[in-house]
């Protein structure tokens, strides 16, 4: 009866180390398991919901020459580290939050504004990995991508294209 008094009237050190622990091996996992932008391309989807880990690794079987990994997100992934939009390689967004979002797209001076899914028609890509809501759904390149110029965003953005 002793032990258990001393254990529980130490409880709330326990769960402060245990809360601590966990932080520690979740930011060393985050370390471990990213790499830098110029190593990744990174595709932020405003969906209702997406399968992210599961579209990642298709797009990866035709990743560009020279990345290490293409990253998948929600816009909700994104709550607190504002600025990783700003390096985002590829958007998915709905029609009617493009003036909100218009500051992280790419200028669509070349024509790189693809409609993803047709909400009239019911038809889009990647549907196997992405649900998306009932309006219009557009894929844009991101303006502050660090591969504009090598290519590699667009090739991913082409690779998602193709996905039925």
């Amino acid at each position: 009866m002793k032990t258990l008094k001393r254990i529980f009237s130490q409880l709330h050190t326990f769960v402060l180390w245990a809360l601590v622990s966990a932080m520690f091996w979740s930011w060393i996992f985050t370390f471990v398991t990213d790499t830098s932008p110029e190593k990744k391309v990174t595709v932020y989807c405003k969906v209702p919901e997406v399968r992210a880990t599961e579209l990642a690794a298709a797009l990866e079987e035709s990743m560009p020459e020279g990345l290490r990994m293409i990253q998948v997100h929600s816009f909700d992934y994104v709550m607190f580290g504002v600025d990783a939009f700003y390096q985002g390689d590829v958007f998915i967004v709905p029609a009617s939050e493009l003036e909100t979002y218009a500051e992280l797209l790419a200028p669509v001076e070349d024509g790189w504004e693809m409609k993803v899914y047709d909400a009239a028609a019911g038809e889009g890509v990647a549907t196997a990995y992405i649900s998306y809501a009932d309006e219009d759904y557009y894929l844009f390149l991101g303006a502050g991508s660090v591969h504009l110029e090598d290519g590699k965003a667009l090739a991913v953005a082409r690779a998602l294209l193709e996905m039925d």
